[in-house]
């Protein structure tokens, strides 16, 4: 029994410890300082492969303040970032509805015009980016992007039109904040 324990003892000090490097990674890179961000976490296992950095646009597109956050952080934390469009509509209905594929189609191609200024910064940047469309509920499909494209590290996404409303206000604060969240 000891033997388990101090294995999952030392999991947890390296689960820490990392957790620990992400967020100093982050703190460094929203305060613009490029000397410090990642640094740690780079060193410390070279021939990995880089973590996944997902992007959730909003429904076809990317805000700019969405583009400009998600480089910055994978290029300090040396991420390939999967740029994800979710169209809340449920598989089922995708599959069902032969009527609605035009609306379908013209979601996924509009998503692929739109993604194309990220993904040509992304490669100004030396950053390698996917891009997908998927349908259905956000959280199903960000659990099924990582059966498929492997461990997401981070999400980053912004608000919806509905959470920005609710959301209460305060003039100290800017007017929609994004969203990043570790999946580890």
């Amino acid at each position: 029994m000891k033997p388990f324990l101090k294995r999952l003892l030392n999991k947890s000090r390296s689960f820490r410890k990392k957790m620990d490097e992400y967020h100093e990674s982050i703190t460094f890179a929203e305060a613009g300082e490029p000397a410090h961000g990642g640094s740690a976490a780079e060193a410390e296992q070279p021939e990995e492969q880089p973590g996944l950095l997902l992007v959730i646009g909003n429904g076809n597109t990317f805000s700019q303040r969405v583009i400009d956050y998600a480089l910055e952080m994978a290029q300090r934390m040396s991420y390939d970032i999967l740029a994800l469009n979710v169209a809340p509509i449920p598989q089922e209905a995708v599959k069902m509805f032969a009527p609605s594929r035009n609306k379908i189609e013209e979601f996924e191609e509009k998503s692929r015009e739109n993604a194309q200024a990220f993904k040509a910064a992304a490669e100004e940047k030396g950053i390698a980016l996917t891009h997908t469309v998927k349908f259905g509920d956000t959280d199903s499909v960000v659990q099924e992007v990582g059966k498929e494209y492997g461990p997401v590290e981070f999400v980053i996404s912004e608000p919806s039109e509905e959470q920005a409303v609710e959301r209460p206000e305060n003039e100290n604060r800017p007017e929609k904040q994004l969203y990043v969240y570790s999946m580890v």
